[in-house]
């Protein structure tokens, strides 16, 4: 018996001498202890955080809608065609677009190409000629001012050249070149830069007066009156009586629209814009108006063209009684070689603009028969109104009104998602 029991004794005395000593069970043991504290400490908070809504937010931030009418017009100048009996080749003399007086030369002719290319190289030679005088009239640059007002002025060119570059506007591309060199040429010599330029006015020269000779025209085509001169016809000068625009209907706008070209005269030499007003005109509605009525402005774009927008107002607004159609007459008196060329057009039309703070639809909600959303305030939930001056599928343009009190302001932030939201609910 006491031999048994002793070996029960010295059993039980090895057992616990092994989970106590063994290292390995030790590591085991704490691990499981200090994760299973960690799970008692952790899951609440995971708790909250599952089952926490996520919240999206916008700034509200102003923003300007555009109301516009996108239309087919028809351009209205009153023209005069040149014709010119000639034998030769014809190089215009003046610029298309330019401001002619009466008997001002506007074209030369030459009896055969290789003088059409003299005279062109002078006129070339002519105008880098007179850059380079202008460069060293203008040698002394000397305040800060100026080479800062010639740096803007280079990326101003620079951003422009971009642009016409990407439309294949071939005139705009040399024009702006050449203001590129100027530009440049200037702030080289405002940072202290000695420029002489004697030595190339001189090589110009010399290659000017040894072709001048060669150069002498055949004849000259002058013009009889005074006006804007352009080198070329379309066909479409006397498509419309140019004393009677204020007076179109929109039965003669779509007759405008619908008109064939007529053949323009082997022998033209170009034409001559008599008026410096011309006139735009479209059919549209009332509605697509706005409002906007005769004595009117309104800015115009013109697509796929060359011509910046315009600023035009209208002439006139005639409709057929019984019909919401109406014709639509615009005038100005801005006048490039751009708008010199305008006949058949795709315009855009701004009538109109509304600005207010701009919120994405999905966040626009009613509350007790309110319209607003929920903004983020600190960790708080809050309702403001909304005062809907502009919607679309989009957006809606908040405006504002000294007698509502809860308006959305600007720089709120605006709950775009979230559920289970109200007033003054506190966010995790």
């Amino acid at each position: 018996m006491k031999k048994n029991s002793k070996k029960a004794r010295k059993g039980i005395s090895t057992s616990i001498d092994f989970e106590v000593t063994d290292p390995k069970i030790r590591i085991v043991a704490s691990v499981i202890f200090i994760l299973f504290l960690l799970f008692i400490i952790t899951y609440p908070l995971v708790s909250l955080i599952g089952t926490a809504s996520p919240i999206r937010t916008q700034t509200a931030v102003t923003r300007t809608v555009y109301e516009t009418i996108d239309v087919k017009a028809f351009v209205i100048r009153d023209e005069k065609v040149i014709d010119h009996m000639y034998s030769g080749t014809i190089v215009p003399a003046v610029n298309n677009g330019s401001k002619v007086a009466i008997g001002d030369v506007v074209a030369n002719v030459y009896s055969d190409g290789t003088k059409a290319g003299y005279a062109e190289r002078l006129t070339e030679l002519s105008a880098e000629i007179e850059y380079y005088r202008t460069v060293a009239m203008n040698s002394q640059i000397t305040q800060q001012t100026d080479i800062d007002v010639y740096k803007n002025s280079v990326n101003d060119i620079l951003f422009n050249l971009s642009e016409v570059i990407e439309k294949d506007d071939l005139t705009s591309v040399y024009d702006l070149s050449r203001q590129l060199r100027e530009a440049i040429t200037k702030k080289q010599m405002g940072t202290g830069i000695k420029i002489d330029v004697t030595p190339k006015i001189q090589e110009l020269q010399k290659e000017y007066d040894s072709i001048k000779n060669l150069a002498v025209p055949s004849s000259s085509v002058t013009v009889d009156g005074s006006g804007f001169y352009v080198n070329t016809a379309d066909g479409y000068e006397s498509a419309a009586d140019f004393s009677s625009v204020r007076s179109l209907m929109p039965d003669d706008v779509k007759r405008l629209l619908e008109t064939d070209v007529t053949s323009v005269s082997s022998h033209n030499v170009g034409k001559l814009i008599t008026d410096f007003n011309w006139y735009l005109v479209c059919n549209t509605t009332l509605e697509a108006l706005a409002g906007k009525t005769k004595g009117s402005y309104v800015t115009v774009f013109f697509s796929d063209s060359q011509v910046d927008e315009v600023r035009m107002r209208i002439e006139a607004v005639n409709m057929v009684d019984g019909s919401d159609e109406v014709a639509l007459v615009l005038s100005s008196n801005l006048m490039n070689e751009h708008i010199a060329g305008l006949r058949n057009v795709s315009v855009k039309i701004r009538v109109g603009s509304v600005s207010g703070l701009a919120v994405d639809r999905m966040a626009l909600r009613t509350v007790d028969g309110e319209k607003g959303v929920y903004i983020k305030m600190g960790n708080l939930v809050e309702f403001r109104k909304v005062l809907i001056v502009h919607s679309d599928d989009n957006i809606i343009l908040s405006g504002d009104d000294n007698e509502t009190s809860g308006l959305l302001e600007l720089y709120d932030e605006v709950i775009l998602e979230g559920v289970d939201l109200y007033e003054s609910k506190l966010l995790n």
